[in-house]
Order: structure tokens, then sequence, then C-alpha cells
């Protein structure tokens, strides 16, 4: 009967051994800093069009990027 839980646990994982876990570990590490900056590149561009649309005045940067 297959689990209903979110959090799935991989059958094998005793077995595989240290080096194994250690990969997955770093995998899953790398896999959650690239996400941090994609959000992060997200959050940067929408301020930086915000600006440049003139967004900035409203919320109270009264500063100029300059973009070209």
């Amino acid at each position: 009967m297959p689990s209903l839980s979110l959090r799935r646990r991989d059958p094998w994982w005793g077995l595989e051994g240290p080096a194994a876990r250690r990969s997955r570990r770093i995998h899953q590490a790398k896999a959650f800093v690239a996400l941090v900056l994609a959000f992060a590149a997200i959050g940067l561009t929408a301020a930086g069009w915000a600006i440049r649309l003139g967004l900035g005045d409203i919320l109270g940067y009264h500063g100029r990027i300059p973009l070209g």
C-alpha cells in the first residue's frame, strides 16, 4: 500500500553507505542554494523594473539605476 506522507524515504537508504548519503546531501544542498539564488535574482529583477518604471517613487525610493 503506498504511503500518503509527503516525505518519501528511499527504502535502500541504510544500504547505500555513507558516501552515497553524503553525495545525496551535497546534491540537495546545492539544489537549495540554486533555488535561493533564483528567487533572489527574480526579486532583484522585479525591484529593478519597478524602479525603472517609476514605481519606486510610489514606494519612497528616489534613486536612479544607470541602465542606459
